[in-house]
């Protein structure tokens, strides 16, 4: 009996000598420790890169172009925010307007990585007077001289935009460039002060040309009609009451319009 009882007392020694064994694996629970909100920090990578992305244009600043009789005409070069060279545009403006009717589309081209140059017509503005209908063109090509050479631009992907009388002298100019990638015309006319475009249109060959009007403004709803058989790649638009020329940019969807047609004509768009 006694030498039974020491038998179990050495065993239960030797059983509290061991090392308790570990616990399963599955029922380990790591600690969590909870992220603290930090204000004030660095902006993310993501973050940087989209401000790399769109980098901030440079303002607009005063050219003076020389026309051919030595008269000095008046522009606005709006530098692209993007590497050059960049895809340019020439907006011509509406009789009785001056250039600054397209400061809000310039930037906006701008920021998107075109060049702009907004030109004062002769007589309007700060450009010299009297208007004289028959220079215009050459006036303006001009003007087309001066982007084409600046070094922000590249000349191959160019495009001239205008408004009424501005839209017959971008289709007139444009029509006898082959340099001039695209013309959009907003509310050009048969006839607007002796300037006629039908004449010179399928001088565009394959080049594209958008012909926008609104159908209250009857006098270029009916000439954007006719005008767009004579231009081989011709396409139209048209607003049912925007009104006339730059007007219509009062309905946004001209804005989205200009931009898409250039973006695929000259250039993609950021953004």
């Amino acid at each position: 009996m006694i030498k039974r009882l020491w038998l179990i007392g050495l065993v239960l020694m030797l059983v509290a000598c061991q090392s308790p064994a570990p616990l399963p694996t599955a029922l380990v629970i790591p600690t969590v420790v909870a992220a603290t909100p930090t204000r004030g920090v660095t902006p993310s990578l993501a973050a940087t890169l989209v401000s790399e992305a769109t980098p901030t244009a440079a303002p607009p600043f005063e050219l003076t172009i020389t026309a051919p009789d030595n008269a000095k005409l008046a522009a606005s070069f709006y530098p692209p925010a993007s590497a050059a060279p960049a895809p340019g545009v020439l907006l011509l403006h509406m009789l009785g307007r001056d250039r600054a009717d397209w400061d809000s589309l310039a930037k906006d081209l701008q920021s998107r990585g075109y060049a702009v140059l907004a030109l004062d017509l002769r007589g309007h503005g700060d450009s010299a007077g009297p208007a004289d209908w028959a220079k215009a063109p050459a006036d303006v090509r001009a003007a087309w001289e001066v982007l084409v050479a600046r070094p922000e631009v590249d000349p191959a992907l160019c495009a001239i935009m205008g408004g009424s009388i501005g839209a017959n002298l971008a289709l007139i100019v444009g029509a006898n460039n082959p340099d001039v990638a695209t013309v959009i015309a907003l509310s050009p006319g048969v006839d607007y002060r002796g300037l006629k475009p039908s004449g010179v249109l399928t001088n565009f060959g394959e080049r594209p040309v958008l012909l926008v009007a609104s159908q209250d403004d009857a006098y270029s709803y009916d000439g954007v009609q006719q005008m767009a058989i004579l231009a081989p790649r011709a396409e139209t638009h048209y607003f049912a009451n925007a009104g006339h020329g730059t007007a219509m940019f009062t309905d946004l969807q001209l804005k989205t319009l200009v931009l898409n047609w250039l973006s695929q004509h000259i250039g993609a768009l950021k953004g």
